[in-house]
C-alpha cells in the first residue's frame, strides 16, 4: 500500500509516473526547490514570534492573537492562489459533495496550524516544530491501525525511536517536563497526519491541486475569522511589523512552499522531497537560536538526533510499495 503523503505529492505534481526523468539539471532544480520549501516553512516561527505575547522581546503594539494571524495567513494565500488560477484560467467549480469534503479538510488543516502556533507558548519554536515533524510517524500508526498496512520491523523500530526522541526532547534542564506544549504539538502532528490521509482517500483526491489548495485555504480563513470573532480575538493589521510578517507568511511560508513542493516532486520524486523536508525543523531551531536566544540543550540535541533520522527512516520505508 502506498503512503498517502507520497501519493498526494505525486498526484499534485501531475507527474506520478515521471518524477525522475528530467536529467541532472531537473534533479538539481528539484533539490533546490525541496530545500527552499523546507526553509520557507521553517521560517514560520520567526515570523510569528514578533507578534506573540510569549516573546518577551516583542513590542506590545505588535501583539496579535493566533486566530487573527492564521486568518491573515490563510486568506492572503487563498487570494494569491486564486489570482494564479484566474491567470491560468482554471475552473473554480465544485460540487456539493466536494464542498463538504473541502470543509472537513479545512478543519483538519486549521487544527494543525492552530495547535502548532499554540505550542510556541510552552516551548522553544525549534522544539515545537520538531514535534510537529512527527506527522509521518502518526500517519504510519494510523495506516497500520485502520487501513491494514503491513507492520514492518524497520517501521516499528523507527516509530519507537521517534517516541523516545519526543520524551528526550521534552525533558527540560531542571529535570521536569511541560506536557502541555508536548501534547499540543503532538495534536498538531496528528491533525496533519489525518489531513494527508483524508486528502488521499476522499472524493477530492483527483481535484486540481491549485483548486483544492485554494478552497482549503479560503475555508480555513473563514473558519479562523468566525472563531476569532466569536472569541473577540479578531484584530486589524495596525503596525508595520504585523504587515511585513503576515505578508511574508502568506506569500513565502504558504504559497512559495506549496509551489516549490510541486516542482520538487516532479523532478526528484516524493521520497527525496520528504527527506529534504527534515531541513524544516533544523531551520526553526537555528533561527530560534540566532534571533530569539532560544536554548540548545543536550536533551534537545539528543531528541533531534533521534526524531529526524527516525522520521527519515519511516519515509524511506513507506516510500517503497
Amino acid at each position: 500500500m502506498s503512503n498517502p503523503i507520497f501519493h498526494f505529492f505525486r498526484r499534485i505534481s501531475g507527474h506520478e509516473h515521471k518524477t525522475l526523468g528530467g536529467g541532472p539539471s531537473a534533479a538539481l532544480q528539484g533539490t533546490i526547490c525541496a530545500l527552499i520549501a523546507a526553509i520557507c516553512y521553517g521560517l514560520l516561527p520567526t515570523l510569528v514570534l514578533p507578534m506573540s505575547e510569549s516573546n518577551a522581546a516583542a513590542k506590545p503594539e505588535d501583539f496579535m492573537p493566533n486566530l487573527s494571524i492564521l486568518f491573515y495567513r490563510f486568506m492572503s494565500a487563498a487570494l494569491i492562489i486564486g489570482l494564479v488560477m484566474l491567470i491560468k484560467r482554471k475552473s473554480f467549480r465544485i460540487t456539493r459533495g466536494e464542498l463538504v469534503t473541502l470543509l472537513y479538510l479545512a478543519f483538519l488543516s486549521d487544527g494543525s496550524a492552530l495547535f502548532l502556533f499554540g505550542g510556541y507558548q510552552y516551548m522553544s519554536t525549534g522544539v515545537a516544530t520538531t514535534l510537529h515533524f512527527m506527522y509521518p510517524a502518526f500517519t504510519t500508526i494510523l495506516m497500520m491501525m485502520f487501513y491494514n498496512e503491513a507492520r514492518k520491523l524497520s517501521t516499528i523500530i523507527a516509530v519507537t525511536l521517534a517516541v523516545v526522541g519526543v520524551g528526550v526532547l521534552s525533558w527540560q534542564s531542571d529535570g521536569t517536563v511541560d506536557w502541555r506544549g508536548v501534547i499540543i504539538e503532538l495534536i498538531s502532528a496528528l491533525c496533519y497526519a489525518l489531513y494527508l490521509i483524508r486528502v488521499n482517500r476522499s472524493r477530492v483526491r483527483d481535484m486540481d491541486a491549485l483548486k483544492m489548495t485554494f478552497y482549503i485555504m479560503l475555508f480555513g480563513a473563514m473558519i479562523f475569522m468566525g472563531y476569532a470573532l466569536l472569541e473577540n480575538k479578531f484584530e486589524m493589521i495596525t503596525t508595520q511589523t504585523q504587515l511585513v510578517s503576515l505578508s511574508i507568511m502568506g506569500l513565502v511560508s504558504t504559497v512559495v512552499t506549496n509551489l516549490c513542493l510541486i516542482v520538487a516532486v516532479k523532478n526528484i520524486g516524493s521520497t527525496m522531497t520528504s527527506v529534504l523536508g527534515a531541513l524544516e525543523p533544523l531551520t526553526a531551531v537555528t533561527l530560534g537560536l540566532i534571533f530569539f536566544n532560544e536554548p540548545l540543550t543536550t536533551s534537545i540535541l539528543i531528541g533531534l538526533s533521534l526524531i529526524i533520522p527516525a522520521v527519515i527512516m519511516i519515509i524511506f520505508t513507506r516510500g517503497r510499495k
